[in-house]
Parts: C-alpha cells; structure tokens; sequence
C-alpha cells in the first residue's frame, strides 16, 4: 500500500499526520469545549457538578498503552492501582496520616478529567489541549473542595508512573509475538530509567524508590 488512502484505510504516516493536523484545527479554532455533549449533560455543567455515572465511566475508558496492543487495562484500573501505590509510598516515606490521605485521594482522582477525554498520547497534547485538559481536572477536582498541593506532585508523579510500569508487568507476555515481547521488554526498561530520572530531578532519595519498586515486585 502506498502513502495514500485506499478505501477507508490510512497508512500510519497518514494517520499521523491527520492526527496532528487535527490537534492544529482544535487549537486554532479555540473550541469552547464547555459547550461539548456527554451521556451526563454538558461539560461545562457536568464540570461543576461531577455525578457517579461520569467517575465510573473510567472503567469504560481504555488506556492508550492497551490501544497500542499491550495489555487491556481502563483508566478506572490505572487510578485504582496509582492509589494503592500511593499508600504504599506514604508509608516508605513515613508522611503524616493528613499527607498520605491527600496523595491518596490525589493518586485515585489524577486522571478524572479523562472520564470525559479519553486518554490522549503525550505526543498529541498541544498547549492548547494540555489547557484545556488542566481546565477540566481543576474544574472537577474543586467541585470536591481538594487542592493539589504543589509539595505532593513530585509523589503524586512517581505514584502514577510505577503504576504504568506495574501495567507494562502485567502485559502477557504469552499472547505476544517474540518480537513484541522484546519491544514490551525495551518499554519497561525505558519507563524504569525514566521514573528514576524523574525522582532524582525532584530530590527524591533514590534508595526509597528502589525499595518501592521490590515492593511491588517492579
């Protein structure tokens, strides 16, 4: 197949390429995404006032690293299981129970916004959209009266990245082509170096994120 279309199918390059040129229309058009329809109203509403039916919708949203064929987990699993790491890393660090309840209830709301979003690829989160995304989060975690206090978001970030290496983990390996497996194997490896980096640069002792990773079995 050439670079083009044919039929209904796109080559990956094509479909790059719409990608992005799709984020640019989004950006340049400044889409008041307020005005967007759920299943639970209009954003801007659904925003202010959060109900049930939109916090379980993230176990209906699923995770771009099982879209790309590793794994089948939601987003719903991901908060899940960055919560329970959270509590975990509140201990090895020995916070009060007033900081470990925060980054608890931080780790299970992180990705709210993506009930109604979806989880977008890094790649594709132009400014405008890494605004509008933090609008959204901002908008539904003050309608639950919580704060992101700045001096947790270093824990709140190594939380949420063990949580992805323990979802690489838990990929089978038994399903997957050898050469998948190997690629699954260079991920893991890629998002353990990367987790490290990131506690360094927050000053985060490194032997307690060693001691969290056995923990986990990681």
């Amino acid at each position: 197949m050439g670079a083009g279309v044919r039929g209904s199918a796109l080559t990956p390059t094509v479909f790059i390429k719409d990608k992005l040129s799709a984020s640019h229309r989004m950006a340049s058009m400044k889409v008041k995404f307020g005005t967007i329809y759920t299943p639970q109203g209009v954003l801007k509403e659904v925003m202010r006032r959060p109900n049930l039916d939109l916090m379980m919708n993230l176990f209906r949203i699923p995770r771009a690293f099982s879209v790309s064929g590793f794994g089948d987990w939601d987003v719903g699993r991901h908060s899940v299981c960055t919560a329970f790491i959270a509590l975990k890393w509140a201990g090895i660090k020995k916070m009060s129970p007033a900081a470990r309840n925060e980054l608890v209830t931080l780790a299970l709301l992180h990705d709210l916004h993506e009930s109604v979003t979806g989880d977008i690829l890094p790649f594709f989160k132009t400014k405008e959209i890494k605004q509008a995304v933090g609008a959204i989060q901002g908008s539904f975690l003050r309608s639950f009266g919580i704060a992101t206090p700045a001096r947790l978001l270093p824990d709140l970030k190594i939380a949420d990245m063990a949580a992805f290496l323990y979802e690489i983990r838990q990929s089978s390996a038994a399903t997957l082509r050898r050469a998948q497996a190997q690629w699954l194997k260079k991920i893991y490896a890629r998002q353990k170096r990367e987790l490290l980096r990131v506690a360094r640069a927050h000053g985060v002792t490194l032997p307690l994120v060693q001691r969290l990773l056995k923990e986990l079995g990681l």
